[in-house]
């Protein structure tokens, strides 16, 4: 498999033009770089350089090397910002599950409220049987889940799942 450090080596030798420019440029020394574009060149089994004296130039298989790795690289780039707008809020799908009187009653004023704490969430409502929360959770059919507990009947511990109560209510 092909190295991406050394690709990103590849792109900037292909942009500035001289092994000392690259080096320069990220901080290198020319011949880490010259040593790291040869283990490129064993990766990919091909020759990439044409070295001419003192100086080098892409073959034409390092050039279409070179597109390919502008396309990884954008990738890349683009799931590191995607991580980073991430770290800096919660994003994403919150399959929540719930019994259908919380569904009338609690949940619309906590959507609302999510919505404007985590504008990247993506909240997804269920009504589910409070019995079957628990199997729901361990498959990852839900993030979480809104669950009743009756006087007469006693919760039971389910090992691997946290409970906090939210209320309660005189029946």
């Amino acid at each position: 498999m092909l190295d991406v450090r050394r690709l990103r080596l590849l792109r900037e030798l292909s942009l500035r033009g001289t092994i000392a420019a690259v080096a320069e440029a990220l901080a290198f020394t020319p011949s880490a770089v010259s040593q790291q574009l040869a283990t490129l060149e064993r990766e990919a089994g091909v020759p990439l350089l044409e070295r001419t004296g003192r100086r080098v130039t892409l073959t034409p298989a390092g050039r279409n090397l070179v597109r390919h790795a502008e396309a990884v690289l954008a990738h890349l780039e683009q799931a590191a910002a995607e991580l980073a707008d991430t770290r800096r809020g919660l994003a994403g799908p919150l399959r929540i599950g719930t019994f259908p009187t919380a569904t009338r009653t609690i949940v619309p004023t906590v959507l609302a409220d999510l919505g404007e704490r985590h504008p990247g969430l993506e909240p997804m409502v269920l009504e589910i049987d409070p019995a079957g929360v628990a199997d729901a959770l361990r498959a990852g059919e839900l993030d979480v889940a809104l669950i009743h507990e009756y006087d007469f009947v006693p919760p039971t511990d389910e090992p691997g799942l946290a409970v906090r109560p939210l209320c309660v209510e005189a029946m």
